[in-house]
């Protein structure tokens, strides 16, 4: 008996149709390409399967999570195009979706394969996330930069500074999956600011009668309260982070009063 060797339990396999559910598209040329154009229609990358250097011959079509080359003519799905990048073929898939959970900084389990009753054929949806453009819309943009390397010069005899020369950007696609607790706090973070700033424009142009700008603005924080509940990860955020803007708001409002009724008084005590 002690002569048996037991096998060791295997992995379960990570599922194709899963991790195509939770990487999009778009979040494999983010993190890949080394130049990438989001502005276009059709976003243009680096094609991984020819000597390509400029943007022009490969775009990606977001709405069916597929690219095209016309330079090279490849083409194909979101993993076709990550094992382009990753020099993994597809014929060692495994390997490619194993790397790509490691690339990614996903959850294993979260994205594979299990067993379904005979009878639940649903599928659990992953979390809905916000597209580039929408990103765009809450956050001014669709990515930050962080600085990664520094330059020191001198600008004042023996005084000597460090200047940012190289700087690394980071997606908010993709880092609503490697870390949805700092994606959830930056969105907060970064779109609280934007929402205050709105909402002094708006009780300005409510105190003023400017009804047409009144409503551009209402609009505006409408589309930006329903994008911030779309796009946290952790949905139970949303309402204590609607509390925290509403007491800013309100904190704001009480000292513009007594700024206000300051001024009065001094201009009262002058006369």
């Amino acid at each position: 008996m002690n002569d048996i060797k037991r096998k060791a339990p295997q992995k379960t396999k990570i599922s194709k149709e899963k991790m195509k559910a939770v990487i999009s598209i778009l979040d494999v040329a983010e993190r890949f390409s080394p130049k990438i154009n989001t502005r276009a229609r059709r976003p243009q990358i680096i094609c991984p399967f020819h000597s390509d250097k400029h943007l022009g011959s490969c775009r990606i079509y977001t709405d069916s999570n597929t690219f095209k080359c016309e330079s090279c003519g490849a083409h194909g799905d979101t993993l076709t195009l990550a094992s382009g990048y990753l020099d993994i073929p597809l014929s060692s898939m495994d390997h490619l979706l194993e790397r790509m959970v490691s690339e990614f900084g996903l959850i294993r389990e979260n994205v594979c394969e299990q067993f379904l009753p005979d009878n639940c054929s649903g599928r659990k949806k992953g979390p809905e996330r916000l597209s580039s453009e929408e990103y765009k819309r809450l956050l001014l943009d669709d990515h930050f930069s962080v600085p990664t390397e520094f330059e020191q010069i001198e600008y004042e005899k023996g005084e000597w500074d460090y200047v940012p020369c190289r700087e690394t950007q980071y997606y908010y696609r993709s880092l609503a999956m490697q870390d949805p607790e700092f994606h959830d706090w930056v969105v907060c973070t970064v779109s609280r600011k934007y929402w205050l700033r709105y909402a002094s424009m708006l009780l300005f142009c409510q105190s003023q009668g400017y009804i047409l700008m009144e409503d551009v603005l209402q609009k505006i924080m409408d589309d930006s309260i329903r994008l911030l509940k779309k796009g946290l990860m952790n949905k139970r955020l949303y309402r204590g982070e609607m509390k925290l803007r509403n007491r800013l708001l309100n904190e704001q409002i009480e000292e513009e009063i007594r700024s206000a009724q300051n001024r009065s008084d001094s201009d009262a005590s002058a006369v």
